[in-house]
This record gives structure tokens, sequence and C-alpha cells, in this order.
């Protein structure tokens, strides 16, 4: 249902005229976040861009601003319990999790200078999947 929404939206937004106010990526997340997740920053975070995560019960969201300005491009690195962003350039900072995710299929996509990072939970042996 959630997906024929976004695709309803999508379509929406698509349609409405170049002099109207857009809107540029949403997500829709359904049923209770678990603990917050607070990413650890660099020794010179004073300048480090905010940083939203949410979870969800099959998946972990990230979200932050990419820096235009910056020399190289944007990319995420997925590791056993932990991501680690970088903006632009050379600087970096890691994400820790709480759990341990699927590195095969979680992904992150940059689009309009917003990084969005999607990390699927590893299956616990002894839960069911809920996919």
């Amino acid at each position: 249902m959630f997906r024929k929404i976004e695709r309803l939206m999508e379509r929406i937004l698509s349609d409405l005229p170049d002099y109207d106010p857009k809107i540029i990526g949403f997500t829709i997340i359904s049923g209770p976040t678990g603990e917050g997740i607070y990413p650890y920053f660099s020794d010179d975070n004073y300048d480090d861009p905010e940083v939203e995560v949410i979870e969800g019960d099959d998946c972990i969201y990230i979200t932050t601003v990419a820096n235009a300005l910056a020399d190289g491009a944007p990319y995420v690195t997925f590791h056993k319990k932990s991501v680690t962003l970088c903006t632009g350039g050379a600087k970096e900072m890691i994400v820790d999790l709480n759990w341990e995710i699927d590195l095969v299929h979680s992904s992150y996509n940059v689009q309009h200078g917003v990084i969005d990072v999607v990390c699927r939970k590893k299956n616990i042996p002894g839960e069911t999947s809920l996919s």
C-alpha cells in the first residue's frame, strides 16, 4: 500500500507546473521507531552536516546533505554494524548502528544534494523475516 502511495505522490508532484513550489524526495515509514541512534563524528565536527537516522522494523534510514562545494563526490561505505558517510571531499563520518546490516541489500542514493541511505537489517537466527 505504501509503495502505491509513493508512486501516486511521485506522479502528482511530477505533473506540477514549473513555477509551483517543488518537493524533492520523501520517505514513508510505518510502524514504531526504535531507540535513537547517534552518529560518531570526527574530532573536527563543528562543520559536519546533520544526520537523520530513523529505525524501522526491517531497515534503518539515514539522510544527510551532500556538500556541493567539495572537490570529491559523496559516497557511502557499509560495514557490519556501521555506515561511513562521505558528504563530499575527504571528510568522513561514522554512524554506528544497533543492528547488524545486510551489506548486499543495503543501498544509497545521492540526488539533488541529499544522500539517502537504506540499511536493510540482517536477519537474526530464530527470527522470521519481515520481507
